[in-house]
C-alpha cells in the first residue's frame, strides 16, 4: 500500500508541474522577466553610465519631503534618457539637459549631480528600490523626491 501511495504522489507532482508549465502564457514570461529586472541598489557608488542606464525611462514624480514638509505632485513625470530629460506636467512637455557632473553634495560626500529640478540647485539620484527612484536635491530645504516607474 505504501509503494502505491508513493507512486500516486509522484504522479500527482509530475502532473502538477507539467500543468503549471503548460498554462504559462508568453506574457507571463514577460512579466516574470520584468520582476527579475527590478533593482534594489544605491546609486551613490555607481559609475555615470550605470546610473544613466538604471534611471533611463519615464518616472512619475510622486512627492518631495524633508524633515518638516511634504509636497505631493499630480500628473507630473520625468523621462530620463542619457544626458537629456523631458519634464511632463499636465500633458505639457519641456525638454532639458541634465548636465551631469561629479561634485560635492553638500552632505559630506560626492555624487553625480544633475539639473533635472533646478539648474541652480542640482539634485542627484540616491537609490532605486523596485519601481521607486529617490532623488535628493541640493537646496537648503533638501527635499528627497520619490518617483515611481511609469507603465506608459
Amino acid at each position: 500500500m505504501t509503494i502505491l501511495k508513493v507512486a500516486v504522489n509522484s504522479l500527482l507532482i509530475c502532473l502538477f508541474f507539467s500543468c503549471v508549465s503548460c498554462q504559462m502564457k508568453p506574457e507571463d514570461k514577460t512579466n516574470s522577466d520584468k520582476v527579475k529586472q527590478l533593482v534594489n541598489t544605491s546609486l551613490l557608488d555607481k559609475s555615470l553610465p550605470e546610473i544613466k542606464d538604471l534611471v533611463k525611462g519615464k518616472w512619475e514624480l510622486i512627492s518631495g519631503k524633508n524633515n518638516s514638509q511634504l509636497c505631493e505632485f499630480e500628473n507630473t513625470y520625468i523621462e530620463f534618457d542619457g544626458d537629456n530629460y523631458i519634464w511632463i506636467e499636465d500633458g505639457k512637455s519641456e525638454p532639458g539637459k541634465l548636465n551631469w557632473r561629479k561634485s560635492d553634495t553638500g552632505a559630506g560626500y560626492e555624487a553625480f549631480l544633475m539639473d533635472a529640478f533646478y539648474e541652480t540647485n542640482p539634485a542627484y539620484p540616491v537609490y532605486i528600490k523596485g519601481d521607486t527612484l529617490a532623488i535628493q536635491d541640493c537646496t537648503k530645504t533638501a527635499y528627497l523626491y520619490t518617483l515611481v516607474k511609469s507603465e506608459e
